[in-house]
């Protein structure tokens, strides 16, 4: 399999409205690297795919493929494959025929051909399908299909465009592991796009988080998840999202406090350092519904880090309960233990996990914590 980096150099698209659709974007794909273009409609991630594939123009920059600029060279030259939302099957074509029309296209030997198919199709699981036309097909089915026919072609890139959104939830969560399993199969560079974070959680080695045209923040998961770097990027990926509260950081009984309009809880001592210039100012505190408990059921609580507030919604979801809480100005979202026995318009007291607190600054909302 020849797979290659591919990399982004101040790539901009600006349309002739003046519209600026990508601003400045630098990405490094690496050889084999699952890399996952989440966010907003609108922010500019499916522009940059085609700019990629060669299907839009790029304004400024440079595009790499394997080391070569391919800003002039055309789609079909690029050594590339890519996935549409709509699959993009020709209907009176059987499944065999869809599968085999690019290599035809391109002059393959017949038993190449075939070969190629049936390997792809053996890969999909979709051999039994190959003399339906694609309206005989589940949406599942015709998603493999549109997969089965990027794969034959064993380009150096494969580009999927939110190949997944017109499948149903349960198809959905299959798909993804499918596609992630295919990847290690396959060893191929995947640039994917998407607007479900749960997706670009489960699935990506790495994940670009785009708003407004630009790239916000690059980084594993992992790193996305536990240190986003702003406000965006925080409020984007978790569900339920990040609390966000308005507060000012306090100098107090034995070290600094976040002090907000209905609460009052105790910055630990690690990340003293990082507010002290922050010291009487204002902040935006985040802290994930994840990292806050019923005091009922949490292992560490003290006045220090316990917050009390009065039950707005009780959610329960089975697996955990997320509770919409009214603290001082804010709402505070919660998610608790189920056995929790928080009934609405009630007092709780709720335990913030604050060696898992974040804090913004509130004029650029870049981390601090």
């Amino acid at each position: 399999m020849r797979m290659a980096q591919v990399v982004l150099e101040n790539v901009t698209k600006v349309y002739e409205n003046k519209v600026v659709a990508v601003k400045n974007a630098n990405l490094v794909v690496e050889d084999k690297e699952f890399v996952v273009l989440l966010g907003p409609s609108g922010c500019g991630k499916t522009t940059t795919l085609r700019m990629i594939a060669g299907l839009e123009e790029i304004t400024d920059g440079k595009i790499y493929i394997d080391g070569k600029v391919v800003n002039d060279v055309e789609p079909k030259d690029r050594d590339i494959a890519m996935v549409f939302q709509n699959y993009a099957l020709y209907p009176h074509m059987t499944v065999y025929e869809n599968m085999a029309f690019g290599l035809k296209l391109r002059k393959y030997p017949k038993d190449e051909i075939d070969r190629r198919v049936r390997e792809a199709a053996k890969i999909l699981g979709i051999e039994n399908l190959l003399d339906r036309k694609p309206r005989q097909l589940s949406g599942g089915q015709r998603q493999r299909v549109a997969v089965g026919r990027a794969i034959v072609r064993n380009p150096k890139v494969f580009l999927f465009d939110e190949p997944l959104s017109n499948l149903d939830a349960k198809l959905r969560v299959q798909m993804r592991s499918e596609l992630k399993k295919l990847h290690h199969r396959l060893q191929a560079t995947i640039i994917y796009v998407t607007h479900d974070q749960v997706e670009a959680m489960t699935m990506a080695d790495k994940i670009v988080v785009m708003k407004d045209g630009e790239i916000q923040q690059i980084g594993t998961p992992h790193e996305i998840y536990n240190s986003p770097a702003n406000v965006f990027v925080a409020g984007f990926i978790g569900s339920p999202p990040m609390n966000f509260v308005n507060a000012r950081v306090v100098r107090g009984e034995g070290g600094l406090w976040i002090q907000a309009s209905g609460f009052k809880v105790k910055v630990p001592k690690e990340f003293e350092d990082k507010l002290a210039n922050y010291i009487d100012k204002e902040i935006i505190f985040g802290i994930r519904p994840e990292d806050i408990y019923d005091k009922l059921f949490a292992l560490a609580p003290s006045p220090e880090n316990t917050i009390t507030g009065v039950v707005d919604v009780v959610e329960p979801l089975g697996s955990e309960t997320i509770l919409h809480v009214k603290v001082g100005d804010d709402l505070i979202v919660a998610s608790v233990n189920p056995r929790t026995q928080a009934k609405e318009e009630q007092k709780i007291d709720l335990v913030l996990d604050m060696t898992r607190m974040h804090a913004f600054d509130k004029e650029t909302e870049k981390a601090i914590i």
